[in-house]
């Protein structure tokens, strides 16, 4: 049976390139049961000072690095109530949710549990996306090299993990996405970061908190789930609880090769799954 709901979706509100209405109109189509929204939430108040800002400010969707709480709550709140006045068009259940980037300076933590307080969302996400320079000026990982030495780059991917792990012990979320996002860095460093890797699988198992296989590395030029099978069949050797997502962009990428995911499932007869 292949898993019918998704809860790692996006629209045009961050950077999808489809709208909630078209999002929606495709999860009836694929037969989902349920789905839940999890646009982007970044608040970070270093953004103006980032030495990735113009690369940032080049992207599709600049409007994503926000730096202040307030506005992003006012923003969020909006999103949540056109997500609520649509939802009883469409036959399935429709939960509000966001994926969130963890950031652990002073303030993030209290801004975070406001949003919370203020929007209620029906779950959150946490996919990190960010690097930190020495300095703690945050950076796009395109920009790696701005760490200097191959030696010091690698340092600033092995923090990536340990704010990871900061992350899921926080208890601040649902479930924990792409674990080993920063693949997409390692190859220019020749180093797997393995030790990094298992250490937040550990924190996983530690804590009880899901992850999600995801299917947006089959669409990679070197085609993998995010996490890696490797690195899936260790989560499943500690009975974490998997749950199946998309990181859908656009209403193509819905519920896309589900089939095979489950089918990787089913070659580990691996049960321990994760729903809201």
């Amino acid at each position: 049976m292949i898993q019918k709901f998704s809860y790692h979706t996006h629209t045009n509100f961050s950077d999808g390139r489809n709208s909630l209405e078209e999002m929606l109109e495709q999860a009836v189509k694929l037969g989902f049961e349920e789905i839940g929204i999890s646009d982007h939430f970044i608040v970070h108040k270093g953004f103006p000072q980032s030495p990735s800002l113009n690369l940032l400010q080049d992207y599709h969707a600049p409007h994503i690095y926000r730096v202040d709480f307030e506005k992003a709550v006012k923003d969020f709140k909006a999103h949540y109530e056109h997500i609520h006045t649509v939802a009883n068009k469409y036959p399935l259940k429709i939960y509000v949710g966001a994926e969130v980037d963890y950031f652990d300076y002073d303030g993030w933590k209290e801004g975070f549990e406001y949003f919370k307080s203020e929007c209620r969302p029906d779950y959150c996400l946490s996919g990190n996306h960010f690097l930190f320079l020495p300095d703690g000026r945050i950076i796009d990982p395109r920009d790696l090299s701005l760490a200097g030495s191959i030696e010091e780059q690698k340092k600033v991917v092995s923090n990536h993990y340990k704010m990871l792990c900061k992350a899921i012990a926080s208890g601040l979320f649902d479930f924990i996405a792409h674990i080993d996002y920063m693949r997409r860095v390692e190859k220019n460093l020749n180093e797997d970061f393995r030790q990094d890797k298992e250490n937040v699988v550990e924190c996983l198992a530690k804590h009880n908190i899901p992850t999600e296989l995801s299917t947006k590395g089959l669409r990679k030029e070197n085609p993998d789930y995010y996490p890696a099978v490797w690195l899936a069949d260790l989560l499943i050797e500690k009975n974490i609880p998997i749950v199946i997502s998309d990181d859908a962009h656009q209403i193509s990428e819905l519920g896309s090769q589900f089939d095979k995911a489950e089918s990787y499932l089913q070659s580990r007869n691996y049960t321990n799954r994760w729903k809201l």
